[in-house]
């Protein structure tokens, strides 16, 4: 899980350039969001220029990262006092997706969620009882990013800036290839 933190590190980052000199951007949709299948250039089109890009590796396997964060000071955010903000996060294996992470403070798309919820999650339920417990996840994850090949994972992620301090929640499920839970990791920061 220490190489998942660094991703959400990376966007983390993103996010609060972001604040700064961000662009606003448009989500892509889930429908044209499909692991294992889309590619970089297609994101590139749909949403231009990104704010940040990067490489890391996870497994031993180097992958392309590209983000795009976007913030408003006084837009209508989903917690009193904090930075409206948005940012997208897009991981690539050869050109094709393999990680997605959104995260929004802005009221009419935010992805807070409930940490207490989170710590309900438990191996062996299904992805049905975790969208049940959770609601939408609002990114995913693949091999090489988690450790078993044939699994997936669902992706909450919550980043929260008010002045100059940001607090960040993270929660990953892991999946195996029967849809069901073998591990989860919430990590918090800030």
């Amino acid at each position: 899980m220490k190489k998942i933190k660094l991703i959400f590190t990376l966007v983390a980052l993103a996010f609060l350039a972001g604040c700064a000199a961000g662009v606003n951007f448009k989500k892509m949709g889930e429908d044209q969001l499909v692991l294992g299948e889309t590619k970089k250039s297609t994101v590139l089109a749909v949403m231009g220029e990104p704010s940040g890009k990067g490489t890391s590796t996870f497994n031993g396997i180097e992958l392309d990262i590209i983000n795009y964060a976007y913030a408003k000071v006084g837009a209508n955010a989903v917690l009193p006092d904090v930075t409206a903000a948005r940012a997208q996060g897009f991981l690539f294996n050869n050109g094709k997706l393999v990680g997605k992470e959104y995260t929004s403070s802005f009221a009419e798309d935010n992805t807070l969620f409930s940490v207490e919820k989170a710590k309900t999650i438990k191996r062996g339920q299904s992805k049905a009882k975790v969208r049940a417990i959770m609601g939408k996840p609002r990114g995913g994850y693949l091999y090489p990013i988690i450790d078993d090949k044939n699994g997936t994972a669902y992706v909450y992620l919550f980043t929260q800036t008010i002045g100059f301090k940001s607090k960040s929640d993270l929660f990953v499920v892991e999946f195996n290839n029967k849809g069901k839970v073998t591990k989860t990791k919430l990590t918090s920061n800030g």
